[in-house]
């Protein structure tokens, strides 16, 4: 009998990030959301592949563009259809032939963690297992056969590896600081992973301040847009071609641009602000998620005193399902290839 192939997901709101094992590779790829409710119609090119999925009597599809895209940045979407939607669709970018799979997933500290004592939330963590196990049916496709889900905290996992091998003493604190779509985690870790010691966790701070500006100032250039096409603006704002391609008032394009720059320094701010009240004096600084790159100068910033141990993470948005996937992982030795980014009009 076949063993089930394990990946790793973390199934974040704005991206789910896949990795898994192939020839001793460790391969990655991101997969952006973007759903929304009814079926579209076939594409006229053949090679386009049209992705429409049914979830009881619910119909949905992937649609990229579409300014009626299913809002994910909120704590619910862990439990919820889109939820169980980003990670099938994310599993068919693979290019992996469908088969059985054992996931492990991810959820936010905050709904990992109990606040009051630090431990096991059991109940959001079955919770999450039971929603990635209901029936859903692509229509003229076959899905992933998910046979098992197992459940990991956000950030922490991240840093596993540059931990185990940094030489750090006992007495070492690191902050782990992940910024994602819709949640800001942090967790201080003891030593190598001797111990977490604090976690903490916003549930309303994340990219999302700087996507919701974005929606908002290109529906005012007559450019309503998706929240992916949004993301993949400000991922990509200092490319002069793509943000003419999305904002049709090219007048509007300086005051739009000002406008990002202002959101990300804001975003940068509050979250600086969170780090400093939970941990003041780490001993080094690890940034990962969608985020990261985004807040980096602002956090460096903050702890000048520590210079070149603030760290973003290489390839800081895949960078939890990589580490999670290595520790999964029955291989003894695993070569890394760099993640694949989905871009708006791969998919």
């Amino acid at each position: 009998m076949t063993k089930p192939l394990k990946i790793a997901i973390d199934d974040g709101s704005t991206n789910v990030k896949a990795s898994w094992i192939a020839n001793k590779t460790l391969k990655s790829i991101i997969s952006p959301n973007s759903f929304r409710k009814d079926w579209k119609s076939a594409a006229l090119l053949r090679s386009k592949q049209v992705y429409n999925y049914e979830i009881g009597i619910n119909k949905y599809t992937y649609d990229p563009t579409s300014e009626k895209s299913l809002s994910t940045t909120h704590i619910d979407y862990q439990y919820g259809d889109l939820n169980l939607l980003a990670v099938h669709h994310a599993l068919l970018q693979t290019g992996l032939p469908p088969c059985d799979v054992a996931i492990t997933v991810t959820l936010p500290i905050t709904e990992y963690y109990q606040q009051d004592d630090c431990q096991r939330n059991d109940a959001n963590i079955e919770r999450k297992k039971q929603n990635l196990m209901r029936p859903i049916s692509l229509n003229k496709g076959e899905l992933f056969n998910i046979v098992s889900v197992d459940v990991m905290p956000e950030s922490l996992p991240a840093v596993l590896t540059r931990l185990m091998n940094s030489g750090v003493n006992p007495y070492t604190k690191t902050l782990v600081i992940d910024c994602g779509g819709t949640t800001l985690d942090m967790g201080l870790i003891v030593g190598e992973f001797d111990e977490i010691s604090e976690v903490y966790g916003n549930r309303a701070l994340g990219v999302s301040l700087v996507t919701d500006a974005a929606r908002t100032a290109l529906a005012a250039a007559d450019s309503e847009s998706s929240y992916l096409v949004a993301n993949e603006l400000i991922k990509r704002r200092h490319d002069a071609n793509f943000v003419r391609e999305v904002i049709n008032d090219e007048s509007q394009i300086a005051r739009i641009l000002e406008k990002l720059e202002r959101k990300i320094e804001e975003l940068g701010h509050f979250v600086a602000e969170e780090a400093k009240k939970f941990a003041r004096n780490p001993n080094r600084v690890y940034l990962v998620g969608g985020g990261a790159a985004l807040i980096y100068p602002t956090i460096q910033a903050s702890y000048s005193t520590l210079g070149e141990r603030v760290i973003l993470v290489e390839d800081s948005q895949s960078a939890l399902s990589r580490e999670i996937c290595l520790y999964i992982s029955d291989e003894d030795e695993v070569f890394s290839e760099a993640p694949v980014m989905l871009e708006v009009g791969h998919v």
